[in-house]
């Protein structure tokens, strides 16, 4: 309760020090007016049947993943990023697993980052980006909606005698919400034999313990328990996850869940992975970010 209480207060505090255009404090407390399952019902109309296109590739190929830049008024470590994104050969795409923002109306700044500059880049992999609990203060869905794209959606790597499974999960208000499960469910039963392997990319942490960000800190219990079993059956292959800026890698029923730390200019740590896809299966290689000047 103690906890709870001081989170309170600092939020109060720091929002009191922002511009009032950003700070509006009952964005912070007061619930979107849409819904996970209002944004669901939208991201179905921008993407039929929530798909979101194919990426050719070779038979082993690479992806690049970041988590939680929460971009204020730089974005030196995403352009680093994004830098190394577009000068890799071996990257068939990349994904942002969500807090793209700290505070609303910086949506610009934080696709700036992410521009390919000819002079520069030699590539131009697409970007797919996820929803965070951040992206969504203030109302912050309506911007993302409209500057970013839908909350949820899947994608397939397609290269010659197979194709990957990618599906991107809204987890933002700390649940799926009945719609999206029940999509989630169905799909991934009917489609997951079509597949070599599935991945999961989604923002909040599904083992996260601490529940210190009033609605958006962990989700339900029972949802967990339920999630990870209905995945374990599946035969899914992994489960990228951010939100608590901090790497965790594990193990559970033969699925591997794997939580990246923040990549944010003010992390001491700032770090990205670089996923590796075969025949044999995915592994990762950690990548940091050097805060030397």
């Amino acid at each position: 309760m103690l906890q709870m209480v001081i989170r309170i207060f600092l939020l109060i505090l720091s929002a009191s020090v922002c511009s009032c255009s950003h700070a509006d404090i009952k964005g912070l407390f007061i619930p979107p007016k849409d819904g996970v399952d209002e944004r669901f019902e939208q991201s179905m109309e921008m993407n039929d049947g929530l798909y979101a296109g194919t990426i050719e590739t070779e038979e082993s190929y690479s992806f690049y993943v970041a988590a939680d830049p929460h971009i204020k008024d730089t974005y030196r470590n995403l352009g680093i990023f994004n830098d190394a994104l577009k000068n890799d050969g071996e990257t068939s795409f990349a994904a942002i697993l969500g807090d793209c923002i700290d505070v609303k109306d910086n949506l610009a700044l934080y696709l700036e980052a992410l521009t390919y500059y000819p002079d520069r880049h030699s590539y131009d992999p697409e970007i797919f980006h996820i929803l965070g609990n951040h992206d969504i203060f203030f109302n912050g869905w309506e911007d993302f909606r409209e500057s970013v794209g839908a909350s949820a959606y899947w994608f397939e790597a397609v290269f010659p005698n197979g194709k990957d499974m990618y599906i991107t999960l809204d987890t933002a208000s700390g649940t799926l919400g009945r719609k999206q499960m029940q999509w989630f469910k169905t799909f991934l039963t009917e489609n997951r034999n079509s597949y070599r392997h599935c991945v999961i990319l989604t923002h909040t942490n599904l083992f996260y313990r601490d529940n210190s960000q009033t609605g958006s800190g962990n989700m339900p219990l029972e949802e967990t328990f339920d999630l990870i079993d209905f995945l374990s059956r599946q035969n899914v292959s992994l489960v990228l996850q951010g939100h608590d800026h901090h790497r965790e890698d594990l193990t559970y029923g033969n699925v591997r869940y794997t939580v990246l730390g923040t990549i944010r200019d003010e992390s001491k740590t700032p770090e990205y992975l670089k996923v590796n896809v075969n025949k044999d299966g995915i592994s990762y290689e950690w990548q940091t970010i050097s805060t030397a000047d």
